[in-house]
């Protein structure tokens, strides 16, 4: 991965050194005409200077002091001067003024010399721009060749640095990802990146959350299996208890049946309130959404309750705005147990004489439910855990659960966008409040 990632870099740095080098290039050969070349310059001064100088000397000394001069000027300069006896032409004839139409390549001069003969001084300018201009250098692409080199070494090291600097924490996230296909969940990468502050180290803040929540779901899917198969085991021993006396002594087959009986229907109980609990785990709500009446829900529940309270002498009171409109949008089923699980929790833990309070309230786009017993309470150290699958807290009455109820209820508020909580009472007991949004028609 680091070799692919490294020549990417490197062939995309080169491409873009090469692109705006010959944009320059482009930009400066279009615009850049406008200033005189600098050997231009130079070589027409050195002309003028050393023609000037020439018509001045065979002007007043005549050609042996200019021989004499010239023989003194280097090699490179007295091989462009030329001096040519010849008749200066008149005024009239056009293109030989030198001082208007002189060749473009050439500078002339006419001088009458001392010996009163007319000679035509040419300096050769072309031959020296060309003996003054630089030598072409190997260029390529219009480059350089310095800044071929600097290109060339620092996209290297560039690319080096860079690919070093994202494949580095790209192992450590394959590395990451492999150990947690091999089953360990414990691993995390944030700490070791987290000096990046980047979008690598956000990434890697994302990985330990995922990693921390599979573990998390990992360790409950194994508790759950723990405490299922423990629940099942107790049921499970009473039935081969039963059905071992029913064959030991056949006068106790009819109370063997009975209780063979009982304790089947008490593991459907858990089985169905396992079923229920893992389809509010998996498919949430499902396709069975409605709007209903959170009010006559409520209300029925509590009928209910009322009925199953008149044994254990519980006063089951409701409270509630009949005015107001309690409409709600999910699955009425589930939250119609989820409510009666609290309200059944709350009749648990009560005795003779105390009541349970049920207030259904709307809290700006809430709808809150409260139930709040007079027992005992729960211990401030288990309120958090009430709500975990296979909780039980000890009442005259807890034989007749298997505390999957309070967790039940957990998942369907949540399924419906909604909040659970649990404290105890100022004057004692148990207070759980349900929360659900309201949906208005």
């Amino acid at each position: 991965m680091r070799g692919r990632l490294f020549w990417k870099i490197l062939l995309g740095f080169w491409l873009t050194f090469i692109i705006m080098t010959q944009a320059l290039w482009v930009t400066f050969t279009f615009y850049g005409n406008r200033h005189e070349v600098p050997e231009n310059s130079m070589t027409w001064r050195i002309a003028n200077l050393q023609l000037t100088s020439a018509a001045s000397v065979l002007r007043s000394s005549g050609m042996p002091a200019l021989n004499a001069m010239v023989a003194k000027w280097p090699e490179t300069e007295r091989r462009f001067l030329s001096v040519t006896p010849a008749l200066k032409p008149s005024d009239d004839e056009p293109g030989q003024n030198p001082q208007t139409n002189r060749p473009a390549k050439m500078m002339v001069e006419w001088v009458t010399g001392a010996d009163n003969q007319s000679y035509l001084l040419s300096y050769d300018l072309e031959g020296l721009r060309a003996e003054y201009r630089p030598p072409k250098r190997w260029r390529l692409l219009n480059i350089p060749e310095p800044m071929v080199w600097v290109g060339g070494l620092g996209g290297l090291l560039f690319s080096a640095m860079l690919a070093w600097n994202l494949t580095r924490p790209m192992r450590q996230l394959r590395a990451g990802f492999e150990r947690v296909a091999q089953g360990d969940l414990a691993v995390r990468l944030f700490p070791a990146m987290r000096r990046r502050h980047d979008e690598l180290s956000d990434v890697a803040r994302d990985f330990d959350s995922m990693a921390e929540r599979l573990e998390v779901l990992v360790s409950a899917r194994e508790q759950l299996l723990h405490d299922v198969s423990h629940e099942l085991r107790s049921p499970l021993a009473r039935l081969q208890l039963a059905i071992g006396l029913g064959r030991q002594n056949p006068e106790n087959v009819e109370n063997s049946l009975q209780r063979i009986e009982h304790e089947a229907g008490r593991l459907d109980k858990m089985i169905g309130e396992l079923l229920a609990l893992s389809r509010t785990e998996n498919n949430g709500l499902s396709d069975d959404e409605e709007y209903f009446d959170l009010y006559g829900l409520v209300e029925a529940v509590v009928n209910d309750a009322r009925y199953e309270a008149q044994i254990p002498g519980v006063e089951i009171v409701l409270q509630a705005s009949s005015d107001e409109e309690y409409t709600v949008k999910g699955n009425a089923e589930l939250m119609r147990r989820a409510v009666e699980n609290i309200v059944r929790n709350a009749l648990r833990f009560s005795s003779h004489g105390q009541r349970v309070t049920v207030v259904l309230t709307r809290i700006d786009q809430l709808f809150q439910i409260q139930v709040s017993d007079q027992g005992p309470g729960v211990e401030e150290s288990k309120l958090s855990s009430i709500f975990d699958p296979f909780v039980r807290v000890k009442s005259a009455m807890s034989g007749k659960g298997y505390g999957l109820g309070l967790a039940i209820t957990r998942k369907v508020v949540l399924a419906h966008g909604g909040q659970v909580e649990a404290h105890n009472g100022e004057q004692g007991g148990l207070v759980i409040t349900l929360r659900v949004p309201r949906w208005p028609i």
